[in-house]
């Protein structure tokens, strides 16, 4: 099974079957093919509204992800929300993640349009809980989506350490280069 997103744009990549059909299931569809088609079934389904910061995995508690806007440090509960924070805000974000093997992952970003890491290498999961059900509802709500998701989007240093990790969790997840996080973010907010 393919798990890797290295070519183009990350939200035209075809993604893997298995990942397809859990993002689907989340949805309440068959399946989606894309990042972006999910990232646009997710704005349309989760009432259409835009994101805001307040809808993020913000936390008082001390946690290993957090991202800085103009001195004032939000701390989440998931790397990808400071990401998500740089697309809200469109001002540069200094974003520090650790990735599951304990190592700290600094990265700068302004706005979507630029993402500087410390570690050349770096890429990013995203995955979804291969459990997840139907929405009862028809409609999936961000809390459902932060408990499904959030475990499985991680920073990782090297693609070795995404690999060994990938194996351990009961997810299907891909990989691409942490650049690509502000193509997705971008479209989950637009």
């Amino acid at each position: 099974m393919e798990r890797w997103i290295t070519d183009g744009c990350v939200l035209d990549a075809e993604l893997p079957r298995n990942l397809r059909s859990d993002l689907g299931r989340f949805l309440g569809m068959e399946s989606v093919d894309t990042l972006g088609e999910w990232a646009v079934e997710v704005r349309q389904r989760v009432g259409g509204d835009s994101i805001t910061v307040e809808d993020l995995c913000l936390t008082d508690e001390t946690t290993a992800h957090w991202g800085t806007v103009a001195g004032q440090r939000y701390r989440f509960a998931c790397f990808y929300d400071a990401v998500i924070l740089a697309a809200l805000t469109d001002r540069p974000v200094d974003i520090r993640t650790k990735s599951p093997d304990g190592t700290v992952i600094h990265a700068h970003t302004a706005g979507t349009d630029e993402l500087s890491v410390t570690h050349a290498e770096a890429v990013f999961s995203f995955g979804i809980d291969e459990a997840v059900e139907t929405p009862s509802n028809d409609r999936p709500t961000l809390e459902r989506g932060y408990a499904a998701i959030c475990p499985y989007v991680k920073a990782f240093p090297k693609p070795k350490a995404y690999q060994r990790w990938a194996k351990s969790v009961s997810a299907a997840t891909i990989a691409m280069p942490l650049a690509g996080a502000t193509e997705l973010a971008a479209e989950l907010v637009r």
